[in-house]
């Protein structure tokens, strides 16, 4: 896979620069356009599918990013399956998180770039009575990235888990720095090899990280895995031998909004460290645009 080179880090606006940057590259490739200035639409009913939906769908994050694109929340519905969801007619974006990812993506009425090169959609906007199906993620993650990188160009760049958000950051990274050698790592061997394939990335199992990285630790380290997300998560073992990748000025990101061990363990090493709030909310702010900007 070959991209060219896109940048969202604003060295003048900073975040809030950033974040408007990130929104308005998901809004043009969504097709959708910014509504008139002043324009009022009535409440908005939004829906979500996913383990954590429920919770999403009352977060301070989404409302937040509500209330900045001056949108009232109406009703907010979780869903239990992708068919109900799609059957009902009644709500005009949906937040799909894991483990749906992938399997809402082929449901969709049309796909944005994004989307269709991840097969990941973690939003749907129903415009003029058709499915939309977006990867908000990729355009967050990599705002986070750029940002916990510093505005430097990593030489290489790795990437822990083989579920639906590593292809999200993968496509992020291929945009950001398309000349830094990307690697994965997972469990799931079959799984990495799709991703490797996908975006011509090197894959190596866990036990082999240390060999191959342990005399130039990567630049970037990213974990898109649930370990960290909560307490309960972090009871069994890492998969991945973290404490031996991470080196002094090098980055971390993790995609867990929880301040996790694996975070307090990167401080500990030096590194520039973020965890995945501010792509959260990048992510929110997209959804509250794409809303914005769809005609039921």
């Amino acid at each position: 896979m070959t991209t060219s080179q896109v940048s969202l880090l604003s060295g003048a606006g900073g975040g809030a620069q950033t974040t408007r940057r990130a929104v308005n590259r998901c809004q043009e490739e969504s097709g959708l356009r910014a509504p008139e200035e002043g324009s009022v639409r009535p409440p908005a009913v939004i829906a979500g599918i996913g383990t954590t939906a429920a919770h999403a769908l009352k977060g301070r994050l989404l409302l937040d990013a509500l209330a900045r694109e001056h949108v009232e929340l109406g009703q907010a519905i979780p869903f239990g399956d992708p068919e109900t969801l799609i059957d009902n007619t009644g709500w005009e974006l949906a937040l799909v998180l894991s483990p749906w990812k992938k399997a809402v993506a082929e449901r969709m009425d049309s796909l944005t770039a994004s989307a269709t090169e991840t097969g990941v959609v973690d939003t749907i906007v129903r415009d003029r009575g058709r499915s939309v199906g977006v990867n908000t993620n990729c355009w967050a993650a990599q705002a986070a990235m750029e940002t916990v990188m510093g505005g430097r160009s990593p030489e290489s760049v790795l990437i822990l888990g083989s579920g639906g958000s590593s292809n999200s950051v993968a496509l992020a990274a291929r945009r950001a720095w398309p000349h830094a050698r990307l690697a994965g790592s997972a469990r799931n061997s079959a799984a990495l090899a799709e991703w490797a394939f996908r975006f011509a990335a090197d894959s190596v199992a866990p036990a082999d990280l240390l060999g191959e990285f342990g005399s130039a630790p990567p630049s970037l380290i990213i974990n898109t895995t649930t370990w960290g997300e909560t307490d309960a998560s972090e009871a069994g073992e890492f998969a991945f031998p973290f404490e031996g990748l991470a080196a002094p000025g090098n980055g971390f990101f993790d995609l867990n909004n929880r301040t996790s061990s694996l975070q307090a363990t990167a401080l500990q090493a030096g590194m520039n460290v973020m965890s995945g709030t501010f792509m959260q909310r990048v992510t929110n702010a997209c959804r509250a645009a794409l809303l914005k900007a769809a005609t039921a």
